[in-house]
């Protein structure tokens, strides 16, 4: 029973970890206005359509922030934002904080 328990999970870490290494072509685009700002950050970690739904829509959901994008294949999130209701430390704040929820370690 142990031996299938053990077998199980090595079948389930190696899927998790394979689908944490997907490349998916990017073909959104940014659309940034004249008064908009644009914040551009490094997110080594993040490899999977789980951890693009988890940053993207936790960003896209704060006030100010207009779009996000978190390219798979680049490992950058961009983000368009109004300078006059957040600020990019407020922005950085928040990605740190997600990042701790992507399924990508």
């Amino acid at each position: 029973m142990t031996k299938k328990l053990k077998i199980i999970g090595v079948c389930l870490t190696a899927i998790w970890t394979l689908s944490c290494q997907r490349n998916i072509e990017e073909t959104r685009s940014l659309k940034v206005e004249k008064n908009d700002s644009v914040l551009v950050v490094s997110l080594p970690k993040a490899g999977c359509e789980n951890c693009q739904k988890i940053i993207e829509e936790g960003l896209n959901n704060d006030l100010g922030i207009k779009q996000t994008i978190l390219n798979l294949n680049t490992k950058i999130v961009s983000v368009v934002y109004d300078p006059k209701k957040t600020t990019s430390k407020i922005i950085t704040d928040k990605i740190i904080d997600l990042s701790y929820k992507m399924p990508c370690k």
